[in-house]
C-alpha cells in the first residue's frame, strides 16, 4: 500500500507543491485508488494533483463536513471525472450539515461548500462501519476509551435554527487491514485520536500498525498531548505520520518520543506500508 499526502498545512520548499490549511491523501492498495478528503480549495488541490500526476481515482472519502476537507471537491469534478463512470463519493448524510466555528462571539461558516451541487455527485451514503474493497473499511463507531478527548466547544452545527455542539456523527475514518496489523487514516479525529484507535483495535480484534492523518491536537493543553503520546506508546504502532490539525507542539513531542517511527506530514510526503 502507498499513501501520498496531496495537501497539508506544510509543503517542502523545493517540491513545487502548494500548502494550505487543508488535508487530502491518496491511498493506493487492493487495486483501488481512494482519495481521502480534498483540501480547502480547488486551486491547491488541482495544482498538487497535476504535479503529482494523479488523474484518476476510484473514490473519494470525505472524513467530515468541514471546508478544509471538502472545499476542493470542484477540482475532482472538473479534473478527474472525465471518463465514463463518475468517481464515487463516500460520505455520511450529516456531512452536509451547517457547521460553524463560534469564537469570541463571532460565528463563521466552516461547512460543506455551498457552491457544490450535491446531486451531481455519485454519492454512497455511509452510516456504519462499511467494507468498501478487499481490506479497506470505512469506520465510524467510536467510543470514549480515553476520557481526556472532549470535542472543542467552539465547533457547532446548526439544527432547527439553533447552533448546537457538533458531535461529529459524520466523522468517517479509513481502516486498512494489512499482514502487519491495522492502518488507520484519520481526517481530523475530532472524536479523539486515541478513542478512534482503541475503537478500531477493539472492533477488528487486531493491533494498530500505522496511524496517518490529523489528530486535532493543535489547541490541546500540554497535558492532553502528553497523555496522547503515552497512549500511542501503549498501542506501539510502527508508523506514525501526523499533520494538518496536529499542531506544532504535538508534532515536536511525537518526533522526540518516537524518532524514526514518526513522519511529519506535508504536501508530497509518500508513505509505503
Amino acid at each position: 500500500m502507498k499513501i501520498n499526502c496531496v495537501v497539508d498545512n506544510r509543503a517542502g520548499l523545493k517540491s513545487g507543491l502548494y500548502a494550505e490549511h487543508g488535508f487530502s491523501l491518496l491511498v493506493e492498495g487492493n487495486d483501488k485508488k481512494l482519495l481521502v478528503d480534498t483540501g480547502q480549495t480547488p486551486t491547491v488541490l488541482k495544482h498538487n494533483l497535476d504535479l503529482l500526476g494523479i488523474n484518476t481515482v476510484d473514490g473519494v472519502l470525505l472524513s467530515h463536513g468541514h471546508s478544509d476537507h471538502t472545499g476542493g471537491i470542484p477540482a475532482i469534478v472538473d479534473s478527474i471525472n472525465i471518463q465514463g463512470d463518475k468517481t464515487k463519493f463516500y460520505m455520511h448524510p450529516e456531512t452536509l450539515g451547517l457547521k460553524y466555528a463560534i469564537l469570541d462571539g463571532k460565528k463563521r461558516y466552516i461547512g460543506f461548500p455551498k457552491s457544490v451541487d450535491v446531486e451531481t455527485l455519485n454519492l454512497d451514503w455511509v452510516t456504519e462501519n462499511t467494507r468498501i474493497n478487499g481490506d479497506m473499511w470505512i469506520f465510524n463507531q467510536v467510543e470514549d476509551h480515553s476520557g481526556f478527548e472532549p470535542i472543542p466547544e467552539y465547533l457547532k452545527v446548526k439544527e432547527n435554527g439553533k447552533c448546537l455542539p457538533d458531535k461529529f456523527k459524520d466523522e468517517l475514518n479509513l481502516v486498512v487491514k494489512t499482514d502487519n496489523g491495522l492502518v488507520l487514516i484519520s481526517g481530523c479525529a475530532h472524536r479523539g485520536i486515541v478513542n478512534i484507535l482503541y475503537s478500531v483495535s477493539e472492533y477488528f480484534q487486531d493491533d494498530i500498525y500505522g496511524v496517518v492523518g490529523g489528530s486535532h491536537l493543535m489547541d490541546a493543553p500540554q497535558q492532553r498531548i502528553q497523555k496522547t503520546v503515552e497512549s500511542f506508546k501503549k498501542l506501539n504502532p510502527e508508523i506514525i505520520a501526523l499533520g494538518h490539525c496536529t499542531g506544532f507542539d504535538a508534532l515536536c513531542l511525537f518526533k522526540r518520543e518516537f524518532g524514526e517511527k514518526f513522519i511529519p506530514l506535508e504536501s508530497g510526503a509518500e508513505i509505503l506500508i
